[in-house]
């Protein structure tokens, strides 16, 4: 057979239209390459797994809540939080900043209308005297979601968070908001929990009369008032099991996300709340908020406000608190619900842990189970003093009913991936979403999250997670890393799109852009230093992705990568081209080695798009086919497109 080298000469030479050592006719050249073709096809083996470059666009700046000068959390220039699409597939996002205000945003015009504001501290113009927001990254309104009944009885839930100390009322104060019936609103007694109590975070059912236009008409309730130890790791998250259906026994029942509060890391007696099952915090709660649903199945909660599922794992464990599903966790700030669309009786809650000095965490949650804090950190013994040790030979804790009665000992349930707090890991894993959209094909079936401060991207395949939650601590998922391309709209002259390791300098460019004068960014931490990004995700009703940034006040699109054939980028799409893709064929690699697509492999797909592309078609990226199923399925097209340039080099066939 040929050598390598021989046959790649000779595909020059056809491409080129020269003659060819060997080669009775231009005929038999166009054979010969087949034949080689098919070979280096057939012979190619499972392509190798390649990281992934995700393309990016701006897409809304927020109205400026911080200060361009300000210092903590006053120098994120709009804490946004949470991106949530309104359920009904109308064109509104709803979009919170922690410092008070709940937007409306148009996905169109990208304007911004104020709904709601819950910051009525001092002088501020919102709903809540109490609301504290100033000091502590999650302090201020936390997050909201929608009801699933949403679409017919206009319900929403906020979380919030007040500093019962200070002077005020826990009543809202709706001057601001005429078409906010405050009319019969009661607050509640906080639910105790073990140690002093610095904050309250508060759980608020809204009922909107007229979800059509955009003012809030309507009234609200107050469902849940929890002590909180710090001003951290408060309640953080909330969300509805997607998949379940009316009659079904989680219909319109509501996981809270529940933070330690800081207990878990202190040196007292307050260490073991994540895993006392007698407090709420440290834990994933679960409960039915509408007190005329489930009534022949839950019990009503102890403040009257809310049922709880009798189907809880701990309602029969005496002294248990009956809201709690899981415990044994630090910061659960994050939750998402993945349902394979395919089998929606396989959908998993996923929860992001933020760690203390050592792990980050990704745990599927389970019903009963206990993630360990704050006994274990990722997969090692956290020690008394923070530190965390190889874990022990009987790798079992006691099941903690209250500060010191125990009922057996339990193994801990450990996480699916984790990454440290090292450079080339982070400080805080943000938000994740298992991609289910359309833009980016390559992205499909993983699970894509990042580091909030150092603004790093990774993705892993939510199979191999899925394989992994074996109970052993030994076994974890890969995490593969995500390069970022964007293009500055504001440098000029201007640079293109150029590809970024982290979101970190695509955050400070706009900070900078917006006035910010930290020299880089505000805040800093263990493995960023100086500066933080404050980076979340976020998920449309499309199943598409977003990322938020607070220091900028900047929220991005995850976009399908524009589709680009021009391998060589001399202007032209022609068959040096191909040449440039047929050596990096089956291989990771970037535009320079044949990836049209933007995926990190070279595959058909991208000589699907140079086909298209040679031809004078527009293509993007995101509507390339699925990989062949068969190689020899792909011949017909190879044995146009060698016609076709044939003809264009003034090749005829004899």
């Amino acid at each position: 057979m040929m050598q390598y080298t021989s046959k790649l000469a000779l595909l020059r030479a056809v491409f080129l239209g020269r003659s060819v050592h060997g080669c009775v006719s231009a005929r038999h050249c166009l054979v010969l390459s087949l034949c080689y073709f098919t070979c280096l096809i057939s012979a190619r083996g499972d392509a190798i797994a390649a990281d992934l470059t995700l393309h990016i666009q701006d897409f809304a700046t927020l109205p400026m809540t911080g200060s361009v000068n300000g210092s903590s959390n006053a120098a994120a220039l709009a804490r946004v939080n949470f991106l949530r699409e309104e359920p009904g597939g109308a064109e509104r996002l709803f979009v919170n900043d922690l410092n008070g205000p709940l937007y409306i945003l148009d996905k169109q015009s990208k304007q911004f209308t104020t709904y709601l504001n819950l910051n009525g501290r001092d002088s501020n113009p919102g709903l809540f005297d109490k609301f504290t927001y100033a000091g502590g990254y999650a302090n201020g309104f936390i997050t909201f979601q929608f009801d699933p009944d949403y679409q017919n009885n206009g319900k929403f839930f906020t979380v919030h968070m007040e500093e019962p100390n200070v002077s005020g009322s826990t009543l809202p104060n709706n001057g601001q908001f005429s078409g906010f019936d405050t009319v019969g609103y009661t607050s509640t007694t906080a639910v105790d929990t073990p140690g002093s109590a610095d904050r309250h975070t508060v759980l608020i059912e809204w009922t909107d009369a007229n979800i059509n236009n955009a003012t809030f008409e309507g009234t609200a309730r107050e469902i849940l008032r929890l002590e909180e130890n710090t001003r951290i790791h408060p309640l953080g998250d909330l969300i509805f099991n997607p998949t379940a259906q009316p009659g079904d026994n989680d219909w319109r029942v509501m996981y809270l996300a529940s933070g330690d509060g800081g207990a878990g890391e202190q040196s007292g007696s307050n260490r073991l709340n994540p895993q006392r099952l007698d407090t709420l915090v440290g834990k994933i709660l679960r409960i039915v908020p509408d007190l005329n649903e489930h009534t022949a199945t839950s019990q009503l909660s102890s403040n009257g406000r809310y049922r709880i599922p009798n189907d809880n794992p701990f309602v029969d464990v005496p002294g248990a608190k009956d809201e709690v599903w899981a415990n044994g966790l630090r910061n659960p700030h994050r939750m998402t619900w993945d349902v394979d669309p395919s089998d929606p009786a396989n959908n998993n809650l996923i929860v992001s842990d933020i760690g203390l000095h050592t792990w980050e965490e990704i745990n599927i949650i389970h019903a009963g189970a206990n993630y360990g804090y704050s006994q274990r950190e990722g997969t090692e013994r956290l020690n008394a003093n923070n530190t965390t040790s190889p874990l022990p030979a009987n790798d079992t804790i006691p099941i903690q009913i209250n500060a010191t009665a125990t009922a057996g000992t339990i193994t801990p349930t450990y996480p699916v991936v984790q990454y440290p707090h090292l450079t080339g890991g982070g400080d805080a894993v943000s938000s994740g979403f298992v991609y289910r959209g359309t833009k980016i094909p390559a992205l499909r079936g993983k699970f894509i999250f990042g580091d909030i401060t150092t603004g790093h991207v990774w993705y892993a395949d939510y199979d191999d997670m899925l394989s992994v939650d074996d109970g052993d601590p030994s076994t974890l998922a890969m995490m593969h890393e995500v390069d970022i391309v964007w293009d500055n709209p504001h440098d000029s002259p201007d640079d293109g799109h150029e590809v970024y390791s982290s979101m970190f300098p695509i955050v400070e460019d706009a900070y900078h852009f917006r006035g910010g004068r930290d020299p880089g960014l505000p805040g800093g931490a263990t493995v960023s230093g100086t500066g933080r990004v404050d980076l979340r995700l976020a998920m449309d009703g499309d199943g598409e992705l977003y990322l938020l940034s607070k220091s900028d006040g900047m929220i991005r699109a995850i976009m399908g990568p524009e589709a680009n054939a021009d391998f060589d980028s001399d202007g032209t799409v022609d068959g040096l081209d191909f040449l440039v893709w047929q050596q990096g064929f089956g291989a990771m690699g970037d535009l320079d080695r044949g990836d049209a697509d933007g995926d990190g492999l070279v595959t058909t797909d991208d000589l699907a798009i140079w086909s298209a592309q040679l031809h004078g078609e527009s293509v993007t990226a995101r509507i390339v086919p699925e990989p062949f199923g068969g190689d020899v399925l792909f011949l017909p097209g190879m044995i146009g497109i060698m016609r076709h340039l044939m003809r264009r080099r003034g090749l005829q066939s004899r």
